[in-house]
């Protein structure tokens, strides 16, 4: 599997955003959420949180999480 085909991890959100000069607990306190509410985004689907996340980092959420973002593959019943 190609390194773009894979999720970051969470790891590599976090560290993404603390090079950039924040945190995740500020950055959901800044987007009026709870402190810990976008640490929901490194683990489920939460296409919110995603996005918040993704608009900081400038990077597009089907890019960090692309399977994710994958279309689903449709089941033909004969």
């Amino acid at each position: 599997m190609r390194e773009q085909d894979q999720d970051w991890t969470p790891s590599r959100v976090v560290g993404e955003i603390k090079i950039r000069g924040g945190n995740l607990r500020a950055l959901s306190r800044a987007s009026g959420l709870q402190a810990d509410t976008l640490r929901n985004a490194l683990y489920r689907h939460c296409p919110k949180y995603e996005r918040i996340i993704s608009d900081y980092l400038q990077v597009p959420a089907e890019k960090i999480w692309p399977s994710r973002y994958q279309p689903k593959a449709k089941i033909e019943i004969n």
